[in-house]
């Protein structure tokens, strides 16, 4: 099977979960280990067995709201993209995967957020927002392969206060969860701006290549209405074994096995 976006015939990737399928534009950003780890930390944030509202914003081509979907059977998840291209890719992938009834796709700005997301209070909110706030890093290096990779690596839609902002208005107030992953030589500015909109926060995960590598990435959660709640920074995570390559048995185990985490 095939699917024709933007003049592109793509061939569905197996996402190696529930059987999803994900289509990735040769222009887009695609899906990787900060993708992958997003979908797990924040389905650890969902009450099993229990109606759940989840948004992500800035979805891209949806991957990791496929991911979390898959690992958070009981929630419907809005997602917000504001580039035409990956929104499409979007579109597709969640008729490809018969998501219509758990999986909504919206073409918006964060800033701009139809009345029908405003009128909701989510249960946890998720995101990758820009890891670079364009003064760092050039939209030019040859790692960005096209604008529309660009405009998602860098903040030209929405810088990070932005995306906090909208990601506290929309978290339920009575124990809603923020959650989101990005470089963590920006934890520190995270946390202010968590301050500054009223979220407390509860988690901190630093992910590392191997045992003697500093963090690539930061997983990091708030919670709305909680200014009492309990800060934990949980162990490190380490993707591969020093030496070997070959991933370590934790990994292994969130890439591989059914969703039992748990950080609420």
């Amino acid at each position: 099977m095939t699917v024709t976006i933007e003049g592109e015939t793509i061939v569905p990737e197996d996402l190696g979960r529930d059987g999803l399928k994900l289509l990735q534009h040769k222009d887009c950003y695609k899906l990787d280990t900060a993708s992958v780890l997003l979908a797990w930390f924040a389905a650890s944030f969902v009450r099993k067995g229990k109606a759940c509202e989840m948004l992500e914003l800035g979805s891209g081509t949806g991957g990791v709201s496929l991911l979390a979907s898959a690992r958070s059977k009981n929630a419907h998840i809005d997602g917000i993209e504001l580039v035409e291209l990956p929104y499409k890719a979007f579109c597709e992938n969640i008729k490809l995967n018969h998501l219509e009834d758990r999986i909504s796709a919206y073409n918006c700005d964060i800033r701009d957020l139809p009345a029908e997301i405003k009128n909701k209070a989510y249960d946890v909110v998720f995101m990758n927002p820009p890891f670079y706030d364009g003064t760092k890093g050039s939209v030019t290096d040859k790692s960005v392969k096209s604008e529309h990779e660009s405009r998602a690596r860098f903040s030209e839609q929405g810088g990070l206060e932005d995306f906090v902002r909208v990601q506290s208005l929309r978290t339920r107030t009575s124990g809603g969860y923020a959650v989101m992953c990005i470089s963590p030589d920006r934890v520190p500015e995270c946390f202010a701006l968590y301050s500054k909109y009223k979220l407390t926060p509860v988690r901190l995960l630093t992910v590392h290549a191997n045992a003697s590598k500093n963090a690539f990435l930061a997983l990091i959660a708030g919670k709305k209405g909680a200014p009492n709640a309990e800060f934990k920074a949980l162990p490190p995570l380490f993707i591969n074994e020093e030496g070997s390559g070959s991933l370590t048995e934790r990994t292994a185990r969130i890439y591989e096995e059914e969703h039992t985490d748990c950080f609420i």
